[in-house]
């Protein structure tokens, strides 16, 4: 490892040209998702609502060669400190993101897991099992719309925070306490709030033609298997939303969405 100036050519960084060097392996790992405690946002919106959240601690990855004196880049780098900074050859700063062309930055965060999982007192969504990436981070998004402040994850969901999570969560990750490695059946046990389940059944309820209570968990299902079958053993109630004979059933992440917003509408707008 070598040190270079910086932007201002008053303060030294590291800058790392080695696919061996410890740091970049370290780095490496994070990317792979091998190292839970760490993530690495790409690019610079993830990275605006980062600090927009006010998270503060974290590494700010650097491309050799980008031009970073505009005025977005230097807002974006305001308050940070240049010996937190680690510039990487264009080779290795590619290998790190999971996009053809990627943006000039990435921040190193440490993931913080809450100490204890508490139930849930407002409405909150319950992800049993989910494993698209695409489907998670649009579902957190969803619920940070509404104004949900927790979420809940089984054990076999994916990681939220590997990078396509992160990437279709937009930000969302950072508004939210995301409970990870849930046991699904101690949560149902100690569960206070109604259950809710999207689910076609003879108990079924038209989404469009029921009052939503205030605050409840709504089971968001495994895109394949849908809803563990243990769910159904605890009080609950089965939602349906109607939708065209010609298809059999709706994305997860489109489900989710249509049945938080009819909740938000309804309290928004109840008289």
């Amino acid at each position: 490892m070598k040190t270079f100036s910086d932007l201002d050519g008053s303060v030294f960084v590291k800058y790392i040209t080695s696919k061996d060097n410890p740091l970049y392996k370290q780095l490496l790992k994070v990317a792979q998702n091998k190292i839970k405690t760490e993530a690495l946002l790409e690019g610079y919106h993830l990275c605006q609502m980062y600090k927009a959240y006010g998270q503060s601690s974290f590494k700010v990855i650097l491309l050799e060669g980008a031009d970073y004196s505009g005025a977005e880049w230097q807002a974006l780098l305001a308050d940070t400190s240049p010996s937190d900074y680690i510039q990487l050859s264009p080779s290795l700063f590619k290998s790190l993101n999971h996009v053809d062309s990627p943006q000039a930055i990435m921040f190193w965060i440490a993931v913080v897991e809450p100490e204890h999982c508490p139930m849930p007192t407002q409405t909150t969504v319950f992800f049993d099992r989910i494993q698209d990436p695409g489907n998670l981070g649009t579902m957190l998004r969803s619920c940070v719309a509404v104004g949900i402040q927790s979420v809940y994850m089984s054990k076999g969901c994916v990681n939220p925070w590997s990078a396509k999570v992160l990437r279709s969560g937009q930000g969302a990750h950072f508004a939210l306490e995301i409970y990870t490695q849930v046991d699904s059946q101690d949560f149902l046990a100690r569960n206070t709030l109604p259950l809710y389940i999207t689910y076609l059944d003879n108990q079924a309820h038209n989404l469009y033609q029921t009052r939503l209570p205030k605050d409840v968990v709504w089971v968001m299902g495994n895109e394949g298997q849908g809803v563990a079958a243990y769910f159904f053993h605890y009080p609950h109630q089965t939602i349906f939303i109607p939708q065209n004979e010609k298809v059999e059933s709706l994305n997860v992440g489109v489900a989710c969405s249509l049945v938080l917003y009819e909740q938000y509408r309804q309290q928004a707008f109840s008289s």
